[in-house]
């Protein structure tokens, strides 16, 4: 079941320098408050390695279909039922998809992978 939000992830400013203060964080999610903000701090990450920017400044994501299957998928979640979400990330005012993908653990609890580029495959919006 999605969850419509809208959050300001000012937790995201413990883990990360000081110029990383908020993420907006817009449109519809599975992940519960502590997984959207451990899934958020590694998509700031790829703002200083991949776009040279400091930091993500704003994330619209969607739930994709329960059809939806990446092209090429290495399937690092096995046979665990997985949700995938497209999120927009914004880096430096440029607009990035993502491919998000939450399964259970197997200890309990959700993993999480972020994928980049977003898989170019017919029903991916």
């Amino acid at each position: 079941m999605a969850v419509r939000m809208l959050i300001l992830a000012t937790a995201l400013a413990l883990s990360l320098p000081a110029f990383a203060q908020q993420v907006r964080f817009t449109g519809d999610t599975t992940a519960n408050e502590t997984l959207l903000v451990d899934t958020l701090r590694t998509v700031a990450l790829l703002g200083p390695g991949q776009f040279n920017c400091p930091t993500v400044e704003a994330v619209e994501a969607q739930v994709l279909p329960e059809s939806f299957s990446p092209p090429d998928n290495e399937n690092p979640e096995g046979d665990s039922p997985t949700i995938y979400e497209r999120w927009d990330a914004t880096f430096c005012g440029k607009s990035v998809p993502l491919l998000i993908a939450f399964w259970p653990a197997e200890q309990g609890g959700m993993m999480f992978r972020v994928g980049l580029p977003f898989p170019d495959a017919a029903g991916a919006p």
